[in-house]
């Protein structure tokens, strides 16, 4: 099937940090499992081609690549004034807060503390392997032994995997957890062992979509403690604070320093 969508960039979705299992094939296209579905996309100047027909698309596709929200309308509401919003966000263009499997973002983001996402990918890819080529299930992770996980570099992450994979064996625990609201998932999220407050904003953003969420790791400190000194404008930008502080992300990690003088 194929779309002319705008405001959509598959490489700059796939370097954001936001997801890890995507695989480049090269020429602007992408292997994309989820959901225990895969799909192929190629982007061609705003011209994309799927893998699957219209039915698929609409019943999961178009919900996972978040195409419903209108970005443009988000990066209108950016201070005209704020130069470095203003390059974050047309930098970052065409990107999107997938909507992703929740329970996949809870292991991604327990494996990123500390980490860097070439080594993220494949300790990812290292988890499925052990399961056959499948993402591990929270039974799985429960059953695993911590040394097991330790011997695919995981480190310490390897007992948080464990507790994680206890956690969320019980009955209901991930739906309880999409019924929150973001202080209530936040509240929840920081239970779990090894989830500290910015893993558990990760969790919010990228696993729940709550576009309040705004993680906040050595990368945004830096960028809050050089554009923001007064603190950045979060009542202005109710309700996609965390999709702008993706943008700043991106650009810090990609574009900045293509940019300075």
């Amino acid at each position: 099937m194929q779309l002319s969508i705008p405001d959509l960039d598959l490489r700059h979705i796939y370097e954001s940090g936001q997801c890890f299992r995507w695989e480049p094939l090269g020429q602007d296209t992408y292997r994309i499992p989820a959901f225990g579905r895969t799909l192929t996309v190629r982007q061609t100047d705003g011209v994309f081609d799927f893998s699957c027909g219209a039915g698929e698309f609409d019943a999961l596709w178009r919900s996972y690549f978040d195409l419903d929200t209108d970005y443009a309308a988000i990066k209108a509401r950016v201070a005209p004034r704020d130069a470095y919003l203003q390059a974050a966000v047309a930098y970052g263009w065409g990107m999107r807060i997938l909507r992703q499997d929740l329970w996949e973002v809870i292991v991604s983001f327990i494996v990123s503390q500390n980490n860097n996402i070439p080594r993220i990918r494949k300790n990812l890819r290292d988890l499925c392997a052990m399961q056959g080529g499948a993402f591990p299930t929270p039974a799985a992770l429960a059953a695993a032994q911590p040394e097991t996980l330790r011997a695919l570099g995981l480190g310490y992450r390897a007992e948080y995997l464990c507790a994680a994979g206890a956690h969320f064996t019980q009955a209901g625990a991930l739906d309880a957890l999409r019924a929150m609201s973001y202080p209530e998932a936040h509240t929840a999220l920081r239970a779990v062992k090894g989830v500290g407050p910015k893993v558990a904003d990760c969790i919010c953003l990228f696993g729940l979509h709550h576009v309040d969420a705004f993680p906040v790791d050595t990368h945004v400190k830096q960028i809050l403690s050089a554009h923001y000194p007064k603190g950045f404008p979060f009542r202005r930008y109710a309700g996609c604070a965390g999709i702008l502080q993706q943008y700043m992300f991106y650009y810090d990690l990609h574009g900045s320093a293509q940019a300075a003088p």
